[in-house]
């Protein structure tokens, strides 16, 4: 039976621990999707990067990301993770700018190498703003298992897209956040009804808003309950919180993952470009393991 080499790699650690883990599949075979999902559910993890090598035929690196329930557009921490895995894999040094075919276009990878120290950004694509009808945004809470006055008052809910919709919601106080345990099928329901893949839902310091946020991402529509990070959706809330301060640039740091004893950190960096949004999703990653699979075809 063949065997097929992949990694385990933790994307957006802090301090060399946490993060999310991630699965990584280099120089992917021409398989069909079918045999690409079986490969992924083999690994076990919540998202699973499938990398194909620039050629002479195709010269952009191929990216594709499955998940539990299928294929997804695009993925914050598999393409952190991806690189990091392709830098061990293939001795890479240096500070690099390269370019990725995912599923919904090209995107730019940038790798900054510093005192042995490697840093990885997506920058994402163009992020869309649309507004929540009243009905929704009243049922959210209750589906997150909190009362409609905990959320932030100051922060309306929102839905943000860079490919795929999801739900920003602000909650009033850390506390709260950490003690939401949504129904799971519920908001399933709520995000299909909206085309929406999950709530992203964060806590921002009012009293000292520089400091670093804290976050907690559910996407059941992707056969996640709780993400342990979402790069996609926290350069979504600095893109929102940018919009939301008139200012032209904004960084901020968003830890997640620590309910899931996990925890990482996503650096966002996001200014104004052209009438939209310029945005940057990044941090350092580890190779947990590498794994060699069976694999029946």
């Amino acid at each position: 039976m063949p065997v097929m080499k992949a990694y385990k790699v933790a994307a957006f650690t802090k301090a060399d621990s946490g993060g999310s883990p991630t699965g990584v599949v280099l120089n992917t075979p021409e398989f069909p999707d079918e045999q690409l999902q079986f490969i992924a559910d083999q690994i076990g993890l919540s998202h699973t990067a499938f990398v194909t090598e620039p050629t002479a035929e195709s010269p952009l690196l191929r990216i594709r990301f499955f998940c539990p329930a299928g294929e997804i557009l695009n993925c914050g921490h598999g393409t952190i993770a991806a690189h990091y895995a392709r830098i061990k894999h293939f001795n890479l040094q240096g500070k690099q700018v390269l370019c990725q075919q995912a599923k919904n276009g090209i995107q730019q990878v940038e790798i900054v190498d510093q005192n042995n120290r490697v840093a990885l950004f997506l920058k994402q694509d163009p992020i869309q703003f649309s507004t929540v009808d009243l009905a929704t945004v009243l049922r959210l809470p209750e589906i997150l298992g909190i009362n409609q006055d905990e959320l932030d008052g100051n922060l309306p809910v929102v839905m943000a897209s860079p490919g795929s919709n999801r739900f920003l919601i602000g909650i009033s106080s850390l506390s709260i956040l950490n003690q939401m345990n949504p129904d799971f099928d519920q908001l399933k329901i709520l995000c299909q009804q909206n085309h929406a893949i999950g709530c992203f839902a964060y806590y921002l310091d009012p009293l000292n808003p520089t400091a670093d946020m804290t976050a907690r991402m559910f996407a059941p529509v992707i056969g996640i309950n709780e993400d342990v990070i979402n790069g996609n959706s926290s350069g979504c809330l600095g893109a929102y919180l940018l919009q939301l301060s008139g200012q032209h640039s904004l960084e901020i740091r968003i830890r997640q993952g620590h309910l899931l004893h996990q925890e990482g950190m996503v650096h966002v960096k996001v200014k104004r470009t052209d009438g939209h949004f310029e945005t940057f999703i990044g941090g350092e990653a580890k190779i947990i393991e590498e794994i060699s699979l069976a694999i029946p075809f």
